[in-house]
This record gives structure tokens, sequence and C-alpha cells, in this order.
């Protein structure tokens, strides 16, 4: 039988939390400078970033701007049904290093 509901709701929210502590480290900013652009303490950064505290769509969106980030890095490509999907995040890295790649050919070149 699959997952119940509750299950299934704690195992996204810790999904998300694991995303938005990645942005927020890629980005170079303290959980206590999110917390203060944002107006919460940085103990419910913590929470949001273990997946303890679900958070709301308002609070999702003011992130996302604090982060510079798109929503859909934060909440995009979940898992469904036990099925893996590639994830927004490595999916840019990749992109990133291509292009970094191809960038050191074409200076390697001149």
């Amino acid at each position: 039988m699959g997952k119940s509901m509750t299950e299934t709701a704690m195992a996204l929210s810790i999904e998300i939390g694991e995303r938005i502590r990645m942005l927020r480290q890629m980005r170079g900013l303290s959980q206590e400078k999110v917390a203060t652009a944002l107006g919460v303490t940085f103990q419910q950064i913590q929470k949001y970033e273990r997946g303890s505290n679900r958070i709301s769509v308002p609070t999702l969106i003011q992130l996302c701007e604090v982060l510079g980030a798109h929503p859909m890095e934060i909440i995009g490509d979940v898992r469904a049904a036990d099925t893996e999907r590639p994830n927004v995040i490595l999916q840019r890295l990749q992109l990133a290093e291509d292009k970094l790649s191809r960038m050191q050919k074409i200076i390697a070149e001149r």
C-alpha cells in the first residue's frame, strides 16, 4: 500500500526544506540574514529547512525574492509515486558546468 497523506506531506516538506537550504547556501546567505529579510527568527528558517514547519505560499514567494530564485527551483520536480525526476537545481548546475567548459575551451584556443 502507498504512503499516507501525512507521510507524503512530510517527505515533501523535507525535500522543499533541503532545496531552500541549498539555495540559501549557494547564495552565501546566513539563516539570520534570510530571517531578517522575511521578518521571522532564524529558528523559523531552521524549521523550514528541516521540513518540520511547512512554508506558506506568501512566505515562499518572499523567500524566492530574497534568494533570487524562481519558486519552481524550490517546489518544482518533486517526486511522485517513488519515481525520481531530475532536480531543477542539478539541471542548472549541469548547464553552468557545460557553459564553463565551453568558455575554457575558447580561452585555451586563443
